[in-house]
């Protein structure tokens, strides 16, 4: 594949040139030492590719816009221009684009999907034989509301043959995710990073193979019947490559198999991957991929960023996911004074209302992370003990270890920079780890026993 592009792109009715290298993932424009004044906030553009007649189109949505940062005098008036050439980071780009395309249909494949969902099942294979059927197969497929919209999404698994001088056939596992014509790339981009997110919790590390998707859809064209030209809708075959520049490297196929089956989440696949996909806010939905390791080398290296990132999303689901962990008597008690602070609020003003205002928003039990953990080990309130599941693997060095996680963080937060990681820490950290695993999965409405099975396969101890 080639590592650049090159080509010409149209800004305010002029063509200038432009050479965008995939290894640095970034594009440079030249306007040729002309007096260029860039329109405002221009970040998507379409460029085409040099010596190419039909076709050839990329479009490009840049991180930051295009700017004019040099200032001129023209008429006695000032006026800014662009440099002579400029440089951006490209955040996504699409490969054969066409004009006013409206899309309907992502698919996407990438190598851990062919062992989360095998494709195997397609061939009967005998001694005498081998038969491939050319018909898909489903595996499942289910609804989902996103961003108001309806989507339909479903894993199938099916054969491409090649016929020449000799012929050859492949099998392998797709997903493909429908949803009403749209044209915004940021409805598509988030639904790819919703199944993307999805894979990163059933791969336990972020550097999954998922990279690019390739897009369904229509666009506007015109065709000649009978000498006169007519309107018509055209189809075709789009790519969308993604940034991939704080991605660590895809694993090697040995790590790539060890990819849990699908069959072991079968029973509450739909709540799981619902759970990636319900959006509890403008930053997205609850489960993310924020605690998940970047790859499996950083998944053998507890450090600083990770310790922080598991323990911040265990602060986070104790919080959005699990019931309140303080004892009655000390909700009652805040809830008291939360009502005390009400009244003198309403009657007084100035500064006063406001510390009263800031000081009634900061109100509430302050429970270490250490007695977090132990309750939700062990149990409160109507969340059930762990133990069944973790009891295994962790036995009973739980209070050490909780009282070791609650150290470490405290040393990070504070930058105390006295206390030395022992490998309790080490323990600790991944006690956690399959803590919010265990929340998220409760929550998917998985078994306690499916859970074991679960986290098993899925998480390293």
């Amino acid at each position: 594949m080639e590592q650049t592009i090159n080509g010409n792109i149209r800004i305010a009715d002029n063509d200038y040139s432009y050479f965008y290298d995939k290894y640095t993932e970034k594009i440079t424009i030249n306007f040729e030492n002309k007096l260029v004044s860039v329109p405002e906030n221009i970040d998507i553009f379409v460029g085409k590719k040099h010596g190419v007649q039909l076709g050839g189109k990329t479009l490009f949505k840049l991180i930051f816009p295009l700017s004019n940062d040099i200032m001129c005098v023209e008429s006695n008036s000032p006026k800014y221009i662009s440099t002579p050439s400029q440089v951006r980071a490209v955040d996504y780009y699409i490969e054969d684009y066409e004009e006013k395309s409206q899309y309907s249909e992502i698919r996407l494949q990438f190598p851990e999907l062919n062992y989360f969902i095998p494709s195997n099942g397609l061939a009967e294979v005998t001694d005498e034989e081998v038969v491939i059927s050319r018909k898909e197969k489903e595996h499942f497929s289910f609804d989902f509301k996103y961003q108001n919209k309806e989507v339909h999404i479903s894993f199938i698994s099916k054969m491409k043959s090649n016929h020449g001088v000799k012929v050859t056939t492949d099998t392998f596992s797709e997903v493909r995710i429908k949803f009403p014509e749209t044209n915004d790339f940021e409805f598509i981009r988030s639904l790819y990073e919703t199944v993307r997110c999805f894979f990163i919790f059933i791969c336990n590390r972020q550097n999954i193979g998922l990279r690019n998707a390739v897009l369904l859809g229509s666009y506007p064209t015109n065709k000649v019947i009978d000498g006169k030209n007519v309107n018509d809708i055209g189809y075709k075959t789009q790519k969308i490559f993604f940034s991939q520049k704080y991605f660590e490297p895809e694993e090697c196929n040995k790590i790539v198999a060890t990819t849990p089956n699908y069959r072991i989440f079968s029973n509450q696949l739909v709540e799981l991957f619902k759970l990636f996909s319900n959006e509890i806010n403008e930053s997205g939905s609850l489960i993310n991929e924020n605690s998940i390791h970047r790859s499996t080398k950083y998944r053998n290296l507890i450090d600083l960023e990770q310790s922080l990132r598991v323990t911040a999303t265990f602060e986070c689901y104790l919080r959005m996911l699990l019931p309140e962990i303080s004892s009655q008597s000390t909700i009652e008690f805040i809830q008291d004074v939360k009502e005390f602070l009400d009244k003198y609020i309403e009657e007084n003003t100035g500064d006063k209302k406001k510390k009263a205002k800031k000081f009634r928003n900061a109100l509430s039990p302050q429970i270490s992370l250490e007695d977090k953990m132990l309750k939700v080990y062990e149990g409160y309130s109507n969340w059930e003990s762990l133990k069944p599941i973790l009891s295994e693997w962790f036995n009973n060095d739980i209070t050490s270890l909780a009282d070791a996680a609650n150290s470490w963080r405290n040393e990070l937060a504070h930058e105390k920079r006295e206390y030395k990681p022992t490998i309790d820490v080490i323990k600790a950290i991944r006690l956690l780890e399959h803590i919010n695993y265990c929340i998220v999965l409760r929550k998917a409405r998985y078994s306690d026993e499916e859970i074991k099975i679960i986290v098993e396969k899925i998480l390293k101890r």
